[in-house]
């Protein structure tokens, strides 16, 4: 008798393990929602951003990367000041080297605020004068972040005297030179290499990069049981608050208040609603595209 209860035990394990991938699977499909959501949230700002930039530059033409430089250069006065009344009665030296460092090189920070705003500009304006220069332009940008990033780690290594920092340093700094032909010249081999196979992005009017939106497939869910879902009718990001108040009948409204309550008051609302998109699904029944 014992030895005929085999085969139940290995249906029993059969069933959990299906049981297990399946939940698995449902998690899986929810944080590629998730962070599909996420990417096409940051197309739209990026379009936004790029709209702004269409409508700035078409407003002021050549001065407009002048004049956004400028307010760069004050805002970034206005750091170095704030930086400079946190020092006051801290006295770091780490703080202190920060802003010495900002303070001398201010002019320099003003010509690449410079240099990235007139390369945004020419890069919509005059597109076609400006793919013969992008790798040009890609080296400088480059072998300036590389610039900062060699002063960041010498004015750490100020305070901390380690050895390795110094020699990151100086192996950083003394390639500066050698850093922006490389990329100068493997920025070209890549443009005449996608030149002569014909692949070139296609740029609307507006300049900006087309995408192809992924057409979102529904998933078969039972609906005997009523169920917590994202709304993709009433949402502002991911559809929870809409998806909560449809669930107990509540204007989502009062939910997005509580959530913003609950942000400022124990500053933990990003990480629950973070969680939450990620945890509960989309309603199948509702359009995800846009």
């Amino acid at each position: 008798m014992p030895r005929k209860a085999a085969p139940k035990r290995k249906t029993a394990r059969k069933t959990t393990k299906t049981k297990r991938r399946k939940r698995e699977a449902d998690f899986e499909s929810r944080v590629d929602d998730f962070a599909e959501e996420v990417e096409r949230l940051g197309r739209k700002f990026e379009k936004k951003g790029d709209e702004w930039d269409t409508w700035f530059h078409k407003t002021f033409g050549l001065v407009g990367p002048l004049i956004s430089s400028i307010f760069g250069i004050i805002i970034f006065a206005i750091a170095i000041w704030i930086i400079g009344i946190v020092n006051v009665p801290l006295s770091s030296v780490f703080l202190s080297n920060v802003i010495s460092f900002l303070t001398v090189n201010m002019g320099m920070f003003f010509l690449i605020f410079m240099f990235f705003s007139y390369t945004s500009y020419f890069s919509k304006a005059w597109k076609k004068i400006y793919v013969p220069f992008s790798p040009l332009f890609t080296a400088v940008g480059i072998s300036i972040a590389l610039w900062v990033i060699a002063h960041a780690i010498r004015i750490a290594n100020v305070t901390t005297g380690s050895v390795v920092l110094s020699e990151i340093y100086s192996a950083i700094f003394g390639s500066l030179f050698w850093v922006f032909l490389f990329f100068f010249f493997v920025g070209y081999l890549l443009l005449v290499l996608k030149i002569n196979a014909g692949k070139h992005p296609h740029i609307t009017p507006d300049g900006v990069f087309k995408h192809k939106p992924r057409i979102l497939k529904s998933r078969k869910t039972n609906y005997r049981m009523q169920r917590l879902y994202r709304s993709g009718e009433d949402k502002i990001l991911g559809g929870v608050c809409g998806g909560i108040g449809a669930y107990l009948g509540i204007d989502p409204v009062i939910i997005r208040l509580i959530w913003v309550l609950a942000f400022f008051a124990w500053g933990i609302g990003i990480l629950a609603y973070i969680i939450a998109w990620i945890i509960i699904p989309r309603n199948p029944r509702h359009s995800w595209e846009d």
